[in-house]
């Protein structure tokens, strides 16, 4: 199999103006975080709390350092700030404001 560097066997003949373009794009493109109306606040802090309640399996979606990331765990604390997700894994402290959004595993319906 034929192991591809990307952009570095390129870079000896690209101009530096041409680095420099393609490293702006680069950080052009990252996602910007989306704001949450009232009703997904409430539709997230009532997943979040029948997760905790009957501790079963949730999946969150979180913002950090410019990406989204998922989490799927349980959840063993929770705080007015912060709570504690509990993966395969590790455990994982998460800030609540950073939640994007949160789904129930998908085998639990009520």
């Amino acid at each position: 199999m034929i192991k591809d560097r990307g952009n570095i066997k390129w870079a000896s003949m690209m101009m530096p103006e041409h680095l420099d373009v393609l490293r702006e794009y680069k950080q052009d493109t990252t996602i910007q975080r989306r704001d949450l109306n009232e009703w997904e606040l409430e539709e997230i802090q009532q997943t979040i709390d029948q997760a905790y309640n009957q501790q079963i399996d949730v999946k969150l979606e979180v913002w950090t350092a410019g990406k989204s990331t998922q989490w799927t765990g349980i959840i063993k604390s929770i705080n007015t700030t912060e709570l504690i997700l509990e993966t395969l894994l590790k455990t994982k402290i998460i800030p609540l404001h950073s939640v994007q959004s949160a789904q129930l595993d998908t085998d639990y319906y009520d």
